[in-house]
Formats: structure tokens, C-alpha cells, sequence
């Protein structure tokens, strides 16, 4: 059978969902006060959710402890999207869906050896708190045959610059393979790209996408 690269996520896994940031329904049901945030959800010794931050560093008081089917490591902090319902700041959880989360490493082989397969790009944001990059991608795909080389992604630095003011740079390439993957049909997937020990002040990510080769920018640090 065929390895990944360590440096690459498995899309095999990583689950597909499709969601929008806020949802909100006229008249007084149980969806009328339903919202979806990127978050951190904190797991205890006994695989329980009992701590969730947003992106916006907000901490929601929660009705209860949760879990969830895809949820196997204790005491670890996963990165979700989660649906919920808020009055009165209590957050009643709906669902909590899986959001892959990359690694970032630095490219040492001057982009050589790195797949760049096109994906489809919806949005690419940091998140309020300036801890994670997030991309909504739309991927192809399709059933595969057994022992078939799986899709997978993932995030490479491939240099740092400094200007004469010390503004510091980072340059980004979004690194995917379609593997032996069947483009029979769209999905969207979104992952997040933590942001934590890259000092930098802005940021530029470079993705090959079905419309050609996108570069975005990014300014993190508020100062410049």
C-alpha cells in the first residue's frame, strides 16, 4: 500500500461538511437562534467536550457536556465547526463536525517534490483571534479502488523575508494531491491552519486552483 507523506493530511478522514457562519430562521422554533463558529473544543480524561472557544475568543457556557462519534483522543483540544443554539449566553450544542487541521512545515527542497493538484477555492480567512488560517476548498471526488493512494493536503513554508523596516513575510504553498482519487464529483472540505510560533507580520498563501494559481494576503500583526 502507498504512505502518505507525514507532512500531508489524509482526506480519507478528514470529514466534509458544508456550513455557514450564522443561520437564523423567522419565528420562535428550535432552530431560530441557530449559529455555527469555528471552534476549540477542550476534550477531558473522559473524551467529554466540556470547554468550547470561538474564533473570537469568546468562551460559550455550555448546557451540557458532549461528545462526538469521531472524537478518540482524551485530554486534547480538536478544532471543529460547531451548530448550536444561544439564549442568553448558553450555547446548547446541535452538532460538533470535525475540521482537519494541517501542519505546517517548511519546504527544504525549493518546491521540488511537492504535488501542487488543483483544488476549487470558496473562501480563505484568518480567524479573529489570528490563530488559524481557514480555507473552504471544493474537492473532487469519487470511489476508490482498494489499496488506491488516497487524496491529501497540506500546508508548506517555503520562505521568510525581512524588509528594511524588520516587516517579516511568510510565503505559503498550499501542497495537495488528488492521489489515485476519482474526480467524479464536487465536495467541500474545510481545514485551518494554525497560526501559532510563526512570527510573521503578513502573510501570502499560494494555491493552484481549477482557475488558475490564486495569491492572497494576509496582515496578522495588528502593530503594522
Amino acid at each position: 500500500m502507498k504512505q502518505l507523506s507525514p507532512y500531508l493530511l489524509s482526506l480519507v478522514s478528514c470529514l466534509l461538511l458544508s456550513c455557514t457562519r450564522d443561520v437564523y430562521e423567522k419565528g420562535d422554533n428550535e432552530n431560530s437562534y441557530l449559529r455555527a463558529d469555528f471552534v476549540e473544543a477542550f476534550v477531558d480524561n473522559d473524551k467529554l467536550v466540556r470547554r468550547v472557544v470561538t474564533d473570537d475568543d469568546v468562551e460559550l457556557k455550555l448546557t451540557a457536556s458532549f461528545s462526538a462519534d469521531w472524537i478518540q483522543r482524551a485530554d486534547t483540544v480538536y478544532r471543529g465547526v460547531m451548530y448550536y443554539n444561544c439564549q442568553d449566553g448558553v450555547a446548547e450544542v446541535r452538532s460538533l463536525l470535525n475540521v482537519g487541521t494541517l501542519t505546517l512545515r517548511r519546504d527544504t527542497t525549493d518546491g521540488k517534490g511537492w504535488k501542487t493538484d488543483p483544488v476549487g477555492l470558496e473562501t480563505v480567512w484568518v480567524s479573529t483571534n489570528r490563530k488559524y488560517l481557514n480555507l473552504g476548498l471544493v474537492l473532487k471526488m469519487g470511489a476508490m479502488e482498494k489499496d488506491a493512494a488516497p487524496q491529501s493536503i497540506g500546508m508548506m513554508l517555503s520562505r521568510v523575508d525581512t524588509d528594511e523596516a524588520g516587516v517579516r513575510t511568510g510565503h505559503l504553498q498550499l501542497v495537495h494531491s488528488q492521489g489515485d482519487v476519482p474526480e467524479y464529483y464536487s465536495q467541500r472540505v474545510y481545514v485551518s491552519l494554525p497560526l501559532q510560533g510563526l512570527t510573521v507580520d503578513t502573510l501570502y498563501l499560494t494555491m493552484n486552483t481549477y482557475g488558475g494559481v490564486v495569491r492572497k494576503g494576509f496582515l496578522l500583526s495588528a502593530g503594522r
